[in-house]
């Protein structure tokens, strides 16, 4: 019985690290995502998610210090960022940029001009701050990912972590990731995995075969690994709802009631409700 929890694990030191977050479909990773996007809300860190799938809304749930950016529950649209960028990240705000309404080509032009916008930013103010990445082979992927956007985020990877740039990564698969960001991982959260290729990758990176292990890891269960060795963690209940659970036949979808932007953050924005 596992009965570490990732509040456990997951300290402030964590902010400024890569954590490479990998599992099969269903078995928690981003769930996990979300609990520990709450744990920076509860802490008031300040953090940034990329969320090409247009789910991590479901944070406001139970959160207002959280604007979201684009989407269909937008605070600022995703036209408006230039006007509120700097002020967001200067006073520690966290945010959403919810890219789920845009096509491809504008997703990965607007990512890979942010990127090098933060790149900047960080270099001046050295202020800690950390991103996360939905479905990261997206933007950083072996294949596919478009190459100045790849650049510019991993360049972030490699070269930021002294001005303040800390990352999370969410994928499916260890393959799907290009090697120079994955290299970059400081902690391995693995879930259920069962491709000898990916099992292959992990017992490479930690130099040591738990391939076993994984492939009978259950839902909400995972194995993190860092220098010091690895262990066995159970993910624990979050307080925002869950928007990436798979429809069932027979069940209705749960419809997720999102809270108002805090007073205090639309004051510091100058955000205006919608009428």
């Amino acid at each position: 019985m596992i009965n570490r929890t990732i509040e456990n694990w997951y300290t402030s030191d964590k902010v400024t690290e890569v954590t490479t977050i990998i599992g099969n479909t269903g078995y928690g990773k981003t769930y996990l995502g979300l609990k520990i996007g709450e744990i920076y809300c509860d802490n008031k860190w300040p953090f940034v998610v990329i969320d090409k799938m247009g789910i991590w809304f479901t944070i406001r749930s139970a959160y207002d210090n959280v604007v979201i950016i684009g989407g269909k529950y937008a605070d600022i649209a995703l036209d408006d960022i230039d006007s509120y960028l700097e002020e967001i990240l200067e006073k520690d705000i966290s945010f959403i940029l919810d890219l789920s309404e845009i096509d491809e080509l504008d997703a990965q032009e607007l990512v890979k001009g942010f990127f090098d916008y933060v790149f900047d930013w960080h270099k001046k103010t050295r202020k800690p701050r950390n991103y996360m990445i939905e479905e990261c082979d997206s933007f950083i992927g072996q294949t596919g990912a478009n190459t100045k956007t790849k650049q510019a985020i991993t360049k972030c990877i490699t070269k930021g972590r002294m001005n303040g740039f800390g990352f999370t990564l969410l994928s499916q698969r260890f393959r799907m990731i290009d090697k120079t960001p994955l290299g970059q991982t400081r902690n391995y959260v693995v879930f259920n995995m069962k491709l000898t290729n990916d099992l292959s990758t992990l017992k490479s990176l930690v130099g040591e075969d738990i391939s076993a292990k994984v492939r009978r890891l259950k839902e909400g269960k995972c194995i993190i690994m860092t220098d010091e060795g690895h262990e066995g963690y159970a993910v624990g209940l979050k307080k925002s709802k869950n928007s990436a659970s798979t429809p069932q036949i027979g069940k209705p979808l749960e419809e997720i009631e999102i809270l108002e932007l805090g007073e205090d953050i639309k004051e510091q924005l100058e955000v205006e409700d919608d009428e």
